[in-house]
């Protein structure tokens, strides 16, 4: 059972906002813009084994601002919730759309790079000694360019770059940590003055009527409200890169399932969960 001590409705407060200023929007999609235009560029010129200058300028550009974004945050202050008083306002979840993008031209690249060992394995271009060696050299090469610098070059044009099937690792993970909240979206819910919940179904908001639903389960991804046989419809709220519309400030999982536990406990649930974890299971009594 939670050993939670419910959060009292009268003592809801906004975080304090500290003198640290978070990106503005317009910052942020432009590092983004810059960045994976750099990465484009560069896999467009593959083949070649130097930078061209198209290459070099985005590079530029892309460091230059990114830098100067990390001195000069043109947002609005930066606010952290702690605690779950904190939860004030409207909550929605964001997908961090740069981050997919590039899980996706990894992975591109991963599957270009196991397709060709594969291929020239089954065809008997290649044994797979032959492959290991290749990206035994490659590997190789690279740390050596990549420390030494322009003094050395590693002839990497001359290998088959079988070690590209190596960005499967990186793409499917940034592919998984970035799909979730994209497939497990939920609806946007607001937390009112009062400590009660609205939910938005469509272009309505409704309150959420704990007492309507049977359980209650939170898993990391979403908050599930599962209604009795003939009850009301099922409601999913998210509960992975969930972010406060009016201050940015980002709701931590587990911050989120230790507010919907006090919540629940104060409507009479039986909620078990445990204090730090981002699950929690509650039954009606």
């Amino acid at each position: 059972m939670s050993t939670l001590e419910p959060d009292s409705s009268r003592s809801r407060q906004r975080p304090d906002e500290t003198s640290e200023r978070r990106l503005a929007g317009w910052q942020r999609a432009t590092r983004w813009v810059l960045w994976l235009a750099f990465l484009g560029a560069a896999v467009r010129n593959s083949q070649s084994v130097r930078f061209s200058g198209l290459e070099w300028l985005l590079l530029v550009a892309a460091s230059a601002f990114s830098i100067w974004c990390m001195a000069k945050p043109l947002g609005g202050p930066k606010v952290t919730l702690t605690k779950p008083a904190h939860l004030l306002g409207t909550f929605s979840s964001r997908t961090s759309w740069g981050l997919l993008l590039l899980g996706a031209i990894l992975t591109i690249g991963g599957v270009a790079g196991a397709g060709a060992a594969i291929y020239d394995v089954a065809t008997g271009r290649a044994t797979v000694v032959d492959v290991l060696h290749d990206i035994a050299i490659f590997v190789e090469g690279w740390i050596a360019e990549l420390f030494v610098g322009i003094s050395y070059d590693a002839e990497l044009e001359n290998t088959h770059a079988y070690a590209l099937f190596l960005l499967l690792i990186p793409g499917l993970i940034m592919l998984w940590l970035n799909l979730i909240p994209l497939l497990n979206r939920g609806s946007a819910y607001r937390v009112e003055d009062d400590g009660s919940v609205t939910v938005r179904l469509g272009d309505t908001w409704v309150p959420l009527l704990e007492y309507q639903y049977a359980s209650v389960s939170a898993d990391g991804r979403t908050v599930r409200f599962t209604p009795p046989a003939g009850g009301p419809p099922a409601i999913v709220l998210p509960q992975a890169r969930v972010f406060c519309q009016e201050n940015g400030a980002r709701l931590k999982s587990a911050l989120s399932a230790e507010f919907f536990t006090g919540l629940l406990t104060r409507r009479g649930f039986d909620v078990d969960s445990t204090t730090g974890s981002s699950s929690l299971l509650a039954r009606r009594k």
